[in-house]
């Protein structure tokens, strides 16, 4: 036979229940007859009319979040000038926050990046006799063991730390999800600033950092600031180094859901955004191949001006390297504007000529500095034949890289209109000439060229009396 008896659950519904007064709003039959009326169709003036009519039967239609778009301002990096409008789907940009799907997104790659090193050893592990420390009976004492024993200073560890990994397993379309999640939350705060060109500056100068970003109101001031780049941005990088408290910058294979959620604002490469969107929708696109995702971006406008690869190259370059870079580049660079200096006219033209010619001369001061810290010029004067040739040959290369220098730098000087500063350069450059000349002289003598004594003799009566040396 059933229980009659009433659960707890019901017992409480139904004493809810009872103690609504219904039969206190219930009107009886007679004040039900009281308070009838006819019913008519004109509306009472005190009813607001309104002209649209909507039919129960037909609700409005709503797209589904697949098939809306939510547009996006592209701005122009540093200016941070308005664009265009560009628009995404809003399953990307748009989507509603999930504290839950973030929490998971960020514990999975908590414990993915635990590097679980942590090592301790066992008894069995440490360094030392098994002999067992006294007799088990007659000492008094507790047994003990050996020395090894954890219980023992120097001994080893109970229960102590191994190397593990301590990595969990997310499903993929999950952490897609989190992804786009982290983006939409950014978006939808007004904290998502998405630029159309590089995110590279002219030069890795801190100054020039903070005027960017208190300009832009992206600086520590403001919250702290992420920019997430397609590819490396030397400069940036450097400058950024020296000024940590304004951000910090990292491509977009690099960065996480939790550095999406970490700072103030993310300011992002629109063909950044285009890869990470593209490499996180497993859970709304089903495809086997892979996404086709951007490679490069480069900085064009930076490129334009005349020397900028060059100075990018240097200043990321390493210290040891500088001595055999800078003399190429510096080159590369005059041979360029000596070029440009052929589209100009006037003054223009002059101080294109005297900055190539000064960057030819510091590349020439460079190599002679080179040169004569080469160990060889010390066997200038050694008894070994052979030692005393290379020396003199590394000497002659010196006294012709200097004299260069020296008709360059008076080019330069001659091109600003400096005459007398000129001529003091260009006698500078024939005594090393004539030093060069002289040291090959006496080359031809040693190394047995074919020459005559008298031949040799008379190079040298033209060098004493600062002729020119005849070719031959």
């Amino acid at each position: 036979m059933p229980s009659t008896r009433i659960s707890a659950p019901m017992r409480g519904l139904t004493l809810q229940l009872g103690r609504l007064s219904i039969r206190q709003h219930v009107p009886s039959v007679s004040a039900r007859s009281s308070y009838s009326r006819s019913i008519t169709t004109s509306p009472s003036t005190l009813a607001s009319v309104s002209p649209i009519t909507v039919s129960v039967d037909s609700p409005p239609s709503v797209l589904p979040l697949s098939e809306r778009t939510v547009s996006a301002t592209i701005h122009h990096f540093p200016s941070l000038e308005p664009l265009r409008y560009e628009n995404f789907p809003a399953n990307h940009l748009y989507l509603p926050t999930r504290r839950d799907i973030l929490h998971r997104a960020v514990i999975y790659e908590g414990d993915k990046t635990r590097l679980g090193t942590a090592s301790t050893k066992w008894r069995d592990e440490v360094r030392g006799s098994a002999k067992k420390l006294h007799p088990q009976k007659g000492t008094g004492r507790a047994r003990v063991g050996d020395k090894k024993s954890p219980i023992r200073r120097g001994g080893g560890v109970a229960h102590g730390p191994k190397p593990r990994d301590f990595s969990t397993g997310l499903q993929k379309k999950v952490y897609d999800l989190a992804w786009r999640t982290a983006l939409s939350y950014r978006f939808r705060k007004g904290e998502l600033v998405i630029v159309d060109n590089a995110l590279e500056i002219e030069s890795p100068s801190p100054t020039l950092l903070r005027y960017i970003f208190e300009r832009n109101r992206w600086g520590h001031r403001n919250g702290r600031s992420i920019l997430v780049t397609l590819q490396e941005r030397p400069l940036l990088s450097k400058a950024l180094a020296e000024s940590p408290k304004e951000g910090w910058t990292g491509t977009w294979e690099e960065v996480d859901v939790k550095d999406m959620l970490s700072l103030g604002r993310i300011v992002i490469e629109r063909k950044a955004l285009q890869n990470i969107l593209l490499q996180h929708q497993s859970d709304i696109v089903h495809s086997t191949f892979p996404p086709k995702l951007y490679k490069k971006l480069e900085p064009e406008e930076l490129q334009q001006n005349l020397g900028w690869e060059e100075f990018k190259t240097l200043e990321i370059a390493k210290p040891e390297d500088l001595p055999i870079l800078q003399p190429e580049l510096f080159e590369r660079l005059a041979y360029k504007r000596l070029i440009q200096a052929k589209q100009y006219t006037g003054q223009d033209t002059a101080e294109l000529q005297a900055s190539a010619f000064n960057l030819l001369s510091e590349a020439r001061r460079i190599q002679s500095e080179a040169l004569e810290r080469h160990p060889i010029l010390r066997e200038i004067e050694s008894e070994d034949p052979e030692k005393a040739i290379q020396a003199t040959e590394k000497r002659v290369e010196l006294f012709k890289t200097q004299a260069e220098r020296s008709e360059y730098m008076a080019k330069a000087l001659r091109a600003l209109g400096h005459e007398e500063a000129a001529l003091e350069w260009e006698a500078r450059a024939e005594e090393d000439r004539y030093e060069a000349a002289k040291d090959e002289v006496w080359l031809e003598s040693e190394r047995g060229t074919g020459e005559t004594a008298e031949t040799a003799e008379g190079d040298q009566a033209q060098i004493e009396e600062g002729k020119p040396r005849e070719v031959r």
